[in-house]
């Protein structure tokens, strides 16, 4: 009765399966004319279910004649889906591949309640054995040394026709067939597999005897543990169901209730106990609930130590929870397991164990390894040396579970602890404690290595951090291919016009589904495609509309290869609607299965990933690592991968100023701007600063201490007043020099170091900088403030008699506000915007080191971003917060490192942190908060100018009208008159550049940011080198004359002597005179 309802059950199950459109019924899609860069053995693959890809051109069929080259005895035959497999069933039969074949199916059950299927014809033609594939309803198959099977299926001759076994067992009288080798029947012994039909082969191992020797029929025989006290005697003389009755309580772990029947009592002997069971199937098993897999004889069959119900005993490598069982372990530590893929279900203790239990391989990818090692619980069966110790996983420490055979996962003496309140978590003892992100509603955490690795820790990672950073395609480089009334287009194409016309530089095209020529009709409809006529780049493009570009050969990019390559059919294994079907070349190859309306529907819409799963067109170099492996972006023209994480960017995401990569890698390439790398952006600017620097220190040095001994010579008060206005601009100028010789010293260590590119924002946050800022807007400030004082004091003097006397008490209190009016306001102006009860108004942002969450500055709305992606409506902050408040809103969000720990806490990127030379921020724009201040302060200086333009044409005015200077002021006065003059010109015109371009930028008529080394180098610092020569003119033109004249000197002494060797040289030497006895 059994094998009848089966059967029943089998055919209603087939039968049911749904149709597909047929060959007479399909619509073949108008194919496209553009050449193909798919894989030739794809192409040729996949032909054969395509009548109409013999030139590899993309059309849409249906299952055709091609695969099926008779017309079946019936018109009903649809395309199945059986167990993963396609197969082609024409009523109650089944088609054959390759031929004409038809055959049936018949079903049976053994005694191990396993069904077989058994087929009453072969196919031929079929060195695969295709035929057999799906119909693998017991599990336990393993892999074969060099067999040529699809599916590791094959069959074996029968009497009734041929059954199909699917796992390797060894019949001594029967042929199997299937490129079988049966030498293997000579290592099956003790491999943990049943190899023969009763698992004899697994009966005795390390002397450990299993099941029971007896006698049947007056033949030797061995029953199986499986058949013990199962209420049947299958030995003569009963052995088998001897002392079975003993079974009183449950209670006690010698006695379980059988898989057969849930009344069934059965008592548990050692020589039944961790024996392999037959298949995964619940009536394979001894114990319903797997207790018969407790205690084991044998040690190689033992993967775990624990007490169940008090006492001491180990596991076997069929009882943890990989195989489904119940709690064996008082705590439940065999059934402490994970899936890392689809799939794949292990225990704990094999991840990072040195052996890939899962089929990519992501179960060794070890990423957390500690510093410290143990003995694990766990010992896989795949490992020959047991105790081996191996490194504790950081997510095993302290979890409450001891993972370690010595309990050091769990002793907390031997890990560090960090945290502090009511958080506490631990790290590897060699490693620092960082603020670690806190997930409440989980009770976990996630560590800063693990924040924002595209694998969500807590239900919230992933909206947490593509709300802060753009880990995927910009707003702008999302929709590069429009779409107008279902019409793709390609750029450069452009809209249709309202009449529809068709472009000259476009041309209409179709593709459907994808590149390659697919096995079933499509689910999708053809696409009109608007490509242009000419070749075009594809750094723009992404997904499908990539991949048709690429694997169209239209793409300017010489690299933007078809990314497209065979689909195995091994691939697509974590996709739980992947078919598989046979190629022309006798190989398989895989499918989707879509269900639609109208009944399932098959594509090879996919890209095989190198690590065996798949992924659909759209999402191959689309900037997401869809396959986990990275190969779908792999040889992609259009993005950027960060280089310490599995972060892709689109192209114009690099050099763009924003940090998008938690290395900074997107910024620091050689492409990017030159400030990205240095504090100056060339050698110009570096030699100028330091050529302009040191001037202006040396020139307004000698002038201040010339002035200052120059001072106590003016007796009147008003002489005092312009000496010491002078002195005021000589100190001004000082400190701009001052201020370029340090920003030049910073730049050379950045240089030298080589490190400014990913430590610019811990500059841009540096009391260095902020002392450079202050240092040269209190100088610049105090030039102009200095000389609007003294245009104050020279309005209200000029053309009065009385001089006053500098030393009374009233003119020491003037001269004090003259002097010390300047410099309070340069240092109001300077000091103001690094207040921290005025950051709100002045701190564009905040700076997070090591924080992949937070990258570069973090602006207001971007934290405001945060917050309602990690609070939900509990935020309760606005555009308007202040930085207090989330400074205390992401202080909530992460647990501090330790008791000595800050915790995450952002440095504030102040106001003068907007450029590497840190200067006052004189380009703003209105988005910008310290806008208002900066507008004010230039607002104020250009009114200065106007204001000391206008009084010195009012003196100019009164000098001439009242012809009384000459007796009222010396000529070396009117001499330091004309110098004030010179120099406020000469500020003059350095201010009005800048005033000019600040108010353009404000205006956002240019954006002029990238200029700030230029404004702090040759235009505010001239006037500081030009100011000490004008005011000290004489003293330098003395200078100048007293060199000119020793150069004379030695140059005319050079010429002496030159001219001296010159005449010596051409003298002829005296002839000399014979001498001889005549003369003499």
């Amino acid at each position: 009765m059994k094998l009848i309802l089966l059967f029943t059950a089998t055919f209603l199950w087939l039968a049911s399966c749904e149709s597909i459109t047929t060959p007479a019924q399909s619509n073949v899609a108008e194919p496209t004319t553009e050449p193909s860069k798919i894989p030739n053995q794809q192409l040729h693959d996949l032909a054969a279910y395509d009548s109409t890809s013999t030139t590899g051109t993309n059309t849409t069929s249906a299952f055709n004649s091609t695969l099926y080259s008779n017309s079946p005895p019936t018109s009903n035959c649809e395309v199945v889906d059986i167990n993963g497999y396609l197969h082609e069933q024409c009523g109650v039969t089944l088609k054959c591949p390759w031929s004409d074949q038809f055959y049936h199916l018949n079903y049976y059950e053994d005694q191990d309640a396993c069904i077989f299927f058994e087929v009453t014809n072969r196919c031929q033609n079929d060195p695969g054995i295709y035929q057999a594939c799906g119909h693998d309803m017991c599990s336990g198959s393993r892999e074969l040394n060099g067999t040529t099977l699809l599916c590791g299926t094959y069959f074996c001759d029968t009497e009734g026709g041929s059954h199909i076994e699917n796992a390797l067992r060894c019949y001594p009288d029967i042929q199997c067939e299937g490129d079988l080798n049966m030498a293997d029947c000579d290592n099956i012994y003790c491999n943990g597999h049943c190899d023969t039909w009763d698992c004899h082969d697994e009966s005795n191992c390390n002397s450990v005897q299993y099941g029971v020797n007896c006698t049947r029929n007056q033949h030797p025989a061995w029953v199986s543990p499986r058949y013990m006290c199962d209420g049947s005697r299958h030995c003569e003389d009963g052995e088998d169901e001897a002392l079975c009755t003993n079974c009183s309580t449950l209670r006690d772990h010698t006695a379980c209730f059988g898989s057969y029947s849930e009344r069934q009592c059965i008592k548990i002997f050692q020589s039944m106990r961790c024996f392999p069971p037959a298949s995964l199937f619940l009536l394979d098993r001894i114990c319903a609930n797997g207790q018969d897999q407790t205690n084991c004889s044998d040690p190689d069959r033992v993967v775990m130590q624990c007490l169940l119900q008090g006492y001491p005993t180990n596991i076997s490598t069929w009882g943890y929870c990989k195989y489904g069982f119940d709690q064996l372990c008082d705590d439940n530590y065999n059934n402490e397991c994970i899936k890392p893929e689809l799939g794949c279900k292990i225990h704990k203790g094999q991840i990072c164990d040195g052996h890939v239990d899962c089929k990519t391989g992501i179960d060794e990818i070890c990423t957390s390894d500690t510093t410290i090692n143990c003995v694990r619980r766990f010992q896989s069966e795949h490992h020959v040396e047991k105790n081996i110790s191996r490194p504790i996983p950081l997510e095993w420490v302290m979890d409450g579970k001891s993972d370690c055979i010595d309990e050091t996962d769990e002793d907390e003496s031997r890990w560090k602890k960090c945290g502090s309140d009511n958080f506490t978590y631990y790290e590897d003892p060699n490693s620092g404690c960082e603020p670690v992100l806190l997930c409440p509603l989980e009770k976990k955490f996630i560590r800063p290595a693990e924040l924002c690795d595209k694998i969500p820790t807590c239900h919230f990672e992933i909206n947490l951090c593509t709300s802060v950073i753009d880990l995927g395609m910009g707003e702008e480089i999302n929709n590069t291919a429009l779409n107008y009334n279902g019409l793709r287009i390609l750029p450069p194409c452009e809209l249709i016009n309202s009449e529809g016309n068709q472009l000259d530089n476009c041309t209409i095209k179709y593709h459907t589904a994808g590149f390659v020529p697919t096995v079933l009709e499509l689910h999708l409809e053809t696409t009109r495609i608007r490509v242009p006529n000419k070749n075009i780049s594809c750094k723009n493009l992404f997904g499908e509309d990539y991949v048709y570009a690429a694997c169209s050969n239209i793409c300017k990019e010489a690299a933007a290869k078809c990314p497209l390559i065979d689909v195995p059919g091994d691939t697509c294994i974590t996709r739980a609607n992947s078919v598989r079907a046979l190629t022309l070349n006798n190989t398989l190859t895989t499918l989707l299965k879509i269900e639609t309306g109208e009944g399932d529907k098959y594509d090879q819409q996919i890209f095989p990933c190198s690590n065996k799963k798949c992924v659909l067109y759209n999402q191959v170099c689309d900037l997401k690592d869809d396959c986990g492996d990275g190969s779908d972006e792999k040889d992609c023209v259009n993005n950027f991968k960060c280089n310490s994480s599995d972060t892709y960017l689109g192209l114009t995401q690099v050099c763009n100023g924003v940090v998008s990569c938690s290395d900074y890698s997107d910024e620091c390439q050689p492409e990017c701007p030159p400030n990205h790398f240095d504090i100056f952006e060339n050698n110009h600017l570096r030699i100028g600063s330091y050529i302009v620097g040191t001037i202006s220190t040396v020139l307004n040095t000698v002038s201040l201490v010339r002035s200052g001994s120059r001072l106590s010579e003016k007796k009147t008060f008003e002489m005092f007043l312009n000496q010491l206005g002078v002195m005021l601009i000589n100190f001004g100028d000082l400190c701009l020099g001052l201020y370029l010789i340090a920003v030049s010293y910073f730049d050379y260590a950045h240089q030298q170091s080589k490190d400014y590119c990913q430590k610019r924002y811990e500059w841009y946050t540096s009391t260095e900088c902020s002392f450079l800022g202050v240092l040269s807007t209190t100088g610049s400030q105090l030039s102009l403030f200095a000389m609007a004082m003294l245009a104050i004091s020279r309005v209200t003097t000029v053309g009065r008699i009385v001089l006053k006397d500098c030393r009374s008490y009233k003119s020491i209190l003037k001269i004090g506000i003259f002097a010390g009016g300047p410099i309070l306001a340069s240092m109001l102006v300077a000091l103001t915007p690094i207040l921290p009860n005025f950051e709100d108004y002045f701190v564009n942002g905040l700076y997070y080191e090591k924080s992949p969450l937070f990258l570069g500055t973090v602006n207001r709305s971007s934290h405001i971003a945060a917050f309602e992606a990690y609070f939900g409506q509990n935020s309760s902050l606005g555009k308007d917060s202040s930085w207090k408040q989330i400074r205390l809103k992401v202080a909530e969000m992460f647990s501090k490192g330790g008791p000595n720990t800050k915790g995450m806490r952002g440095e504030t990127v102040h106001f003068y942190g907007n450029a590497g030379v840190c200067i006052f921020k004189y380009l703003v724009r209105k988005d910008d908060p310290q806008w208002i201040f900066s507008t004010a302060v230039l607002t104020m200086n250009c009114l200065c100018f106007l204001f000391i333009a206008i009084s010195y044409i009012l003196i100019g005015y009164r000098t001439s009208r009242s012809g009384k200077d000459s007796g009222r002021y010396s000529g070396n006065d009117r001499e330091l008159q004309t110098k004030i003059f010179a120099i406020i010109v000469t500020d003059f015109f350095c201010w009005i550049p800048l005033g000019f371009v600040a108010f353009l930028h404000l205006a956002e008529v240019i954006d002029a940011t990238s200029w700030y080394p230029y404004f702090s180098i040759l235009i505010l610092p001239i006037n500081s080198v030009i100011n000490p020569f004008l005011y000290e003119s004489n003293f330098y033109m003395g200078l100048a004359r007293s060199a000119i004249s020793l150069l004379v000197g030695v140059l005319r002494k050079i010429w002496v002597i030159c001219s001296t060797l010159q005449t010596t040289a051409a003298t002829p030497a005296p002839e000399e005179v014979e001498i001889t006895e005549t003369a003499l």
